[in-house]
């Protein structure tokens, strides 16, 4: 029987800490105090328009942009591939301080002039970048790193993934523990990409692939994350720990922790 994203809410193994701030707010307050909407990170969640709807009714920007929207201390805006520039204006991107990036199956068509602004745009301390899952083969991501970015290989069986917290001391990995998804993928290392700064996360499958999952860099003035979890097969994104993971990796890349 397919598994929807309530069930699967219910039925993961999670033995990380959800924070107050993973449940919906009224008034955009921390602590009591009221956050001027200038203060507030604003996030960018762009996507390719792929997901399956019967596991992500609203594709994955309408996903993460619902959950990150409850966090007071950020704003959100969703952008796609089918919109003009591809989502990526100068002036949406001069209105955002952290792209998350979401991509699987179109990232030819991604126009190289929005990638190469997105690129320098990171490289100038301009625009943090947070890659999802098989956005390590988008064009800004490999353009950022400067490798191809493939892991050594990949499955999609619906096995479980335990998910380690390699650096728990990161801004990353704030107010998470190790947790398992219970139906996902698999990547394998070796992964192609150059030394992080940090490994944050780590996967493990119970057939004895590793990844490193969780990776951060500074690309000259900017920030970069890479998290491996969110294949749109099954509702990943929907996690709490992996939601947590996401909304510390914008904040840490737009440098706001």
């Amino acid at each position: 029987m397919p598994l929807n994203r309530r069930s699967f809410v219910r039925r993961t193994a999670w033995s990380g800490v959800v924070s107050a701030l993973d449940r919906p707010t009224r008034t955009a307050t921390v602590r009591g105090e009221p956050i001027a909407a200038a203060s507030r990170v604003r996030v960018r969640v762009w996507c390719e328009g792929t997901a399956r709807r019967s596991v992500y009714p609203d594709d994955i920007d309408g996903a993460l942009a619902q959950h990150l929207g409850r966090r007071p201390e950020l704003s959100i805006a969703r952008s796609r591939l089918s919109e003009p520039e591809a989502g990526l204006s100068d002036a949406a991107l001069d209105a955002t301080d952290v792209l998350v990036w979401w991509g699987r199956l179109r990232h030819d068509e991604v126009p190289a002039d929005r990638a190469a602004e997105v690129i320098a745009r990171v490289r100038a301390g301009r625009l943090g970048f947070v890659a999802l899952h098989a956005s390590c083969a988008s064009k800004p991501f490999r353009g950022l790193m400067g490798m191809s970015c493939e892991p050594s290989g990949w499955r999609e069986d619906g096995r479980p993934e335990h998910i380690l917290v390699n650096d728990p001391d990161h801004p990353v990995a704030r107010g998470v523990a190790p947790f398992t998804i219970s139906r996902t993928d698999m990547f394998a290392e070796p992964f192609a990409v150059p030394k992080p700064e940090s490994v944050v996360l780590v996967s493990h499958w119970d057939r004895g692939e590793t990844m490193r999952s969780g990776l951060t860099w500074t690309i000259e003035r900017g920030r970069v994350v890479y998290l491996r979890p969110g294949h749109d097969a099954f509702p990943v994104l929907f996690h709490p720990a992996v939601r947590r993971v996401l909304a510390n990796a914008a904040l840490w890349a737009a440098r706001r922790t």
